[in-house]
């Protein structure tokens, strides 16, 4: 850098990525206009995940309607854009602000209608490409063929008030829309649609990616000549060093892996992030400033952290959850509201504050390779705080608390697995590791048993309401009534957890589409494998199942859960009743067992007879 100050104009360009206001409208057409005003070759940029299923379509003879929904931020205009310019729309008439472009598709000779956002239409346009789209669904024009950017609420409640208007065509073709989103259906054979909504992408699958553009992009070779980047190499300038955190130097290959989980875990609890919000994401980790005048860095205040050492405000590890904005405005976006709620730096591990609070005085090994070795975010980050609250200084408690906070943070995506210290001990779902490696086990066909009786074991104590020790078997009980009492102690069907030939059993499964397990009760009757129920694990009944196994009960969610797990119950026991109800002669004797369960808690068993009548 020289005395005028060095800049780099992909810094200046990755902002617009970042937390800054931005109508949802007019993101992808800014990003676009931004590109060109910095020059950014090549630009940054994912691959739409449906644009060559699109392209194949509307190159064909006789293309079909397609709807792409989602939240903001999936990339739906992306998609628009891309098959508005493949086949020739110029990208000046994109630009232009128009809501709705059409163009004649080159084998067809088909006009494609292409409406950018269906929420961005007034009531009356609305009408128009409603009544028009559902002409083409319904084959009756021959001449026209959509391709229209909704989110799902939208298109619903819009295409309902139009339908509700129109004759019983026009509501039947929106109650088929309607199953094939609700039933995640691509396709139905009765209309002549496609459906695909961009929020069940894997989020995880594209964040290597994103990263990997952003952190390796060649622009980052503007930065030579800046006075803060060494002839070795090395620098003192803030972005630089979180590039260096993320692109994989120093524990960045953890830092990475560790944002991946937490991605692959938000998804496996319904919070799917879209695109936008992971590129967000990324240049916040890279630019965010805790400064209260700022919210992302520039290559000027850079120099000046730099200068004053001021590493405290552009930590990577607390900008992943959104440390450098204030809490309303971080409450806007939804990848941090995501993250947040693991927990990070809120929870806490007694190992881990143990290392962290007297490491530096037992002069342990691990609080050197761990903590002292950050000279940015490590020990000189906290270490006045932590000698203040040694020697009995407690007038400043709370920002001892806010610092050894940001330590755990730090640890948690920077600690190394091999020290047998638990990074997901420092969170909420602190059985988050147990769930990839059983997701990760099912996805290559295999079932852990030691996890698999733990989630068994967890389900028992949880319908029986007493403290079994059996997770080789599942006991669906209720208590004589409904299946609902705390206590439910009469053994309805006991379902073993391997193979049966003849009587059903439980097994584990990857959900489709879902990355998560399954549990899935089966009928082997007839030589083939009926399901007769499921219930998908989200990453909360997991960790509530783990915990009830381990003796402890998680009163943050376990209302949710509980009823989650006694409903799936009452199905189970509800469709097996009906199985052997079909299959037992009027007048035989059925048997129903009282449970109850000695002091080493091994389950013990009382028969009682009922007749069948006829």
């Amino acid at each position: 850098m020289g005395q005028m100050g060095h800049t780099n104009s992909l810094v200046s360009f990755l902002r617009h990525y970042g937390p800054i206001p931005a109508g949802d409208n007019m993101y992808d057409e800014l990003i676009q206009a931004e590109i060109e005003r910095y020059e950014i070759d090549p630009p940054i940029r994912i691959p739409p995940a449906h644009f060559d299923d699109l392209l194949e379509n509307f190159e064909g003879p006789v293309p079909r309607n397609v709807v792409l929904t989602g939240t903001a931020g999936d990339g739906k205009t992306y998609h628009c854009r891309n098959v508005w310019e493949h086949f020739g729309g110029a990208p000046d008439n994109w630009r232009e602000g128009k809501k709705i472009v059409s163009l004649q598709l080159p084998v067809s000779q088909r006009v494609l209608t292409i409406v950018k956002d269906l929420s961005e239409l007034t009531l009356e346009e609305k009408d128009v490409v409603l009544a028009g789209l559902a002409r083409a669904v319904a084959g009756s024009d021959g001449n026209a063929v959509y391709l229209v950017a909704a989110n799902d609420g939208q298109l619903l409640s819009s295409w309902r008030d139009w339908a509700e208007q129109q004759g019983c065509d026009a509501r039947r073709i929106y109650g088929i829309v309607e199953d094939m989103l609700i039933e995640e259906r691509t396709r139905d054979e009765a209309l002549h649609l496609d459906l695909y909504n961009l929020s069940r992408l894997d989020a995880s699958e594209h964040f290597d990616r994103l990263v990997e553009q952003v952190v390796e992009h060649p622009l980052w070779s503007r930065c030579e000549g800046c006075e803060l980047l060494r002839s070795d190499g090395t620098t003192t300038c803030p972005i630089r060093i979180n590039r260096e955190r993320l692109r994989g130097s120093a524990d960045g290959s953890t830092f990475r892996q560790r944002l991946r989980d937490l991605i692959r875990l938000s998804r496996a609890n319904r919070m799917q992030l879209p695109i936008r919000d992971l590129l967000l994401l990324c240049v916040n980790i890279l630019l965010g400033d805790g400064s209260p005048q700022r919210i992302l860095l520039t290559c000027r205040t850079a120099r000046s952290r730099a200068e004053n050492r001021a590493y405290a405000l552009t930590n990577p590890y607390a900008n992943v959850l959104g440390g450098n904005l204030p809490e309303r405005q971080r409450r806007q976006y939804q990848v941090f509201t995501t993250l947040e709620a693991f927990g990070i730096g809120r929870e806490t591990d007694n190992k881990v504050d143990n290392l962290l609070i007297y490491g530096a005085h037992r002069g342990s090994e691990l609080y050197q390779e761990v903590v002292a070795s950050d000279i940015y975010y490590g020990k000189q980050a906290y270490e006045r705080a932590l000698d203040n609250y040694l020697e009995g200084e407690r007038r400043d408690g709370r920002e001892f608390v806010r610092t050894l906070a940001r330590q755990r943070q730090r640890l948690f995506f920077s600690l190394p697995a091999r020290h047998g210290l638990d990074p997901w001990r420092l969170t909420v779902y602190q059985a988050s590791g147990m769930f990839l490696e059983f997701v990760d086990a099912l996805a290559s066909g295999r079932v852990l048993p030691e996890i698999a009786e733990q989630l068994v074991l967890g389900l028992n104590r949880t319908f029986c309401g007493m403290m079994i020790d059996d997770g080789t078997v599942l006991y669906l009980t209720s208590s004589g009534g409904d299946g609902r009492g705390r206590i439910s102690s009469l053994l309805n069907h006991k379902l073993p957890t391997r193979t049966h030939r003849r009587d059903p059993y439980l097994r584990f499964v990857l959900a489709p589409d879902f990355r998560g397990p399954s549990l899935e009760v089966v009928d082997p009757i007839g030589g083939g494998d009926e399901v007769l129920g499921s219930l998908i694990l989200q990453l909360t009944h997991f960790e509530y199942l783990v915990r009830v196994a381990g003796g402890s009960l998680p009163a943050s969610f376990s209302r949710q859960c509980y009823e989650d797990f006694l409903d799936f119950k009452l199905r189970m026991i509800k469709r097996l009743n009906a199985a052997v109800m079909a299959e037992q002669a009027a007048g035989s004797v059925a048997v129903l067992h009282a449970l109850t369960v000695d002091g080493k808690g091994r389950l013990q068993s009382e028969p009682i007879r009922i007749g069948v009548g006829r």
